[in-house]
């Protein structure tokens, strides 16, 4: 109760002040970039088209959006990019802002744009949703410092499926993760195909990591 308490003020001061040193500069080239580009290439086949619309949920400082950008930016000379991050105004020990950051990873790409918002708040259609690490479980919510009444993970994937027009690609950490998002399709009757392990060459982490599929169209 005390820690909730403590997200809860900590999260409402950051995100009225919305304080943050300016002008982030950093890497532009980063493994977590081509990690991103080399399991879209696994896993999605879009269609070339005229118009692509799509959205990255829980973007954090989105310093993967390029290889995001580059993968579909592929399949249509007109790609609108958006991203969604609930706690934009987070500080890192830098005292820069996963905003800032963000605005230095997406600066000079053509379409994207970063939210910091609710995903309940995003409306419209997208082709294509990329949700990196859900949150499943309370735990990892309340160790990123979040409020636990954020923590609606089935309420959140059915508003995601109805912004969802072709595919949607899930990934979770860990294998108890991955158990519990098959019951949260499951449960909302969400068509889904699992991808096992997701794993890449430009990338490796502690966790092994699992995907899914979910097919709109």
């Amino acid at each position: 109760m005390f820690d909730d308490l403590r997200n809860r003020f900590d999260f409402f001061i950051r995100s009225k002040t919305k304080f943050s040193r300016k002008n982030y500069k950093g890497e532009t080239e980063n493994p977590e970039s081509d990690y991103v580009y080399d399991i879209l290439s696994q896993f999605l086949k879009p269609k070339e088209r005229d118009f692509l619309r799509v959205l990255d949920i829980g973007s954090k400082n989105w310093a993967y959006v390029g290889g995001e950008y580059r993968f579909f930016r592929q399949f249509s000379p007109n790609l609108e990019l958006d991203g969604v991050e609930i706690d934009a105004y987070r500080l890192y020990s830098n005292l820069y802002s996963r905003y800032e950051t963000a605005k230095f990873y997406t600066k000079g790409l053509e379409g994207v744009n970063y939210y910091p918002d609710d995903l309940l708040n995003i409306s419209g259609e997208y082709d294509y949703i990329v949700w990196l690490l859900p949150f499943v479980t309370p735990y990892p919510l309340e160790r990123w410092g979040l409020p636990k009444k954020y923590f609606m993970p089935e309420k959140l994937l059915a508003h995601a499926y109805k912004l969802l027009k072709n595919d949607m690609l899930i990934v979770n950490q860990g294998e108890e993760e991955a158990e519990i998002q098959k019951a949260l399709f499951e449960k909302l009757e969400i068509p889904y195909k699992s991808l096992g392990i997701i794993s890449s060459e430009a990338l490796e982490f502690k966790n092994t990591r699992y995907g899914y599929i979910v097919k709109r169209g």
